[in-house]
């Protein structure tokens, strides 16, 4: 494999005076990977579930996500037949791929005398994932999603043929068991689990305050500070329904990218105390 990237940190102090201070500090990384050769292998299975295969594929970044598409015509329209999708199982597709496009984060600090309130944001921009979650959920009927149609049914997106070699849009009403449990079988597709893997996060903030010098004065005290801390406050931005993006079953070669009924993320919150003698 190759990698080709950039890392770049910036840091300025924006206003500054005698009560007042307003700091920024960015950072960005950007990571250009590509699986060079496998030994003559086309490609390489790192892993997988239900359906789908985590790959590492010669002139593709690592970590391709495998797995049955959708059947389109030429302009990308997914063909209906009977009013239910069509599988394109003819062979396996790439259809994502874990490694994002860049990473970055800012944190803003502000001080107020002896009060500081510091916010850190961060981000990861591109890469795809696979959510079985998103998918048996659409099968068992417990997302919001497969209230639509109930009582009316259910007219998917795409195209069917019009009988003449051509096609008009699909106008075939199915009800809504029907078709969640046959669009999102993970044995007919694995496209319809696939999801951009971006987000934005509150990740941390920071209240501190910081005992005045004078009040240590005389005293084997330094420096005396409280902070009240939050972690993994806010989601601010996914395209991934009903689940945390950054949630996985592990780092290893073989599970990045892939989630399965795991556990929602849990926010923290606590307080510092730091002491300089």
């Amino acid at each position: 494999m190759t990698n080709k990237g950039i890392e770049l940190q910036l840091g300025a102090t924006v206003v500054k005076n005698e009560n007042f201070s307003f700091d920024v500090d960015l950072n960005f990384a950007k990571n250009k990977n590509e699986v060079v050769d496998l030994g003559g292998q086309d490609s390489y299975v790192l892993g997988g579930q239900w359906g789908m295969e985590l790959q590492a594929i010669p002139g593709q970044a690592y970590g391709a996500i495998v797995g049955f598409p959708y059947l389109r015509n030429d302009q990308g329209q997914i063909v209906y037949e009977n009013g239910l999708p069509v599988t394109n199982n003819e062979q396996l597709a790439v259809l994502g791929n874990i490694t994002p496009d860049w990473t970055g984060g800012a944190n803003f600090t502000f001080k107020y005398k002896n009060f500081d309130l510091s916010t850190l944001i961060d981000a990861k921009m591109g890469g795809e994932l696979f959510s079985m979650t998103y998918m048996w959920g659409r099968y068992a009927g417990t997302l919001a999603e497969t209230t639509i149609g109930r009582e009316t049914g259910v007219v998917g997106n795409g195209v069917m043929s019009d009988g003449n070699g051509g096609w008009q849009p699909n106008n075939v009403v199915v009800d809504a068991k029907t078709f969640n449990q046959y669009a999102y079988n993970y044995s007919n597709f694995t496209e319809s689990g696939i999801f951009d893997a971006s987000y934005v996060k509150l990740r941390q903030v920071s209240l501190g305050y910081s005992l005045p010098k004078n009040w240590l004065r005389g005293t084997f005290i330094q420096d005396f500070k409280v902070s009240v801390v939050g972690r993994n406050l806010a989601l601010l931005y996914s395209k991934v329904p009903h689940i945390d993006p950054e949630t996985g079953f592990s780092s290893s070669n073989g599970e990045q990218g892939q989630e399965f009924g795991q556990l929602p993320s849990a926010r923290t919150y606590g307080f510092n105390i730091n002491v300089k003698f």
